[in-house]
């Protein structure tokens, strides 16, 4: 019994830190060091939208068009330092 309980708790945790892996596995070397890489989290407000200048983050920040890479995912993601500097930015194709 005690067995099946340790495996019913293992598989979720090994199945979440698995996708977190995987998440940071296609991030550019020069965009992440394992930490800084992740994709915006809009149920907490995290959001880009498309301007003429590029894309407007949620806090006011604007990333040049020539700056966003593609995303692999379709989803935005943002590499930043803990000081808040911009290393890249993934948007999906087409925009928002």
């Amino acid at each position: 019994m005690a067995w099946c309980l340790a495996r019913s708790i293992a598989l979720p945790l090994l199945v979440l830190a698995s996708s977190s892996a995987l998440a940071h596995s296609w991030y550019p070397v020069s965009c992440c060091s394992e930490q800084d890489c992740r994709p915006l989290d809009e149920e907490k407000g995290e959001t880009a939208t498309e301007s003429k200048d590029g894309w407007r983050l949620w806090d006011g920040r604007i990333i040049a068009r020539g700056i966003a890479k593609l995303s692999p995912d379709r989803q935005f993601h943002l590499c930043e330092t803990r000081t808040k500097t911009i290393l890249c930015f993934f948007a999906p194709s087409g925009g928002a």
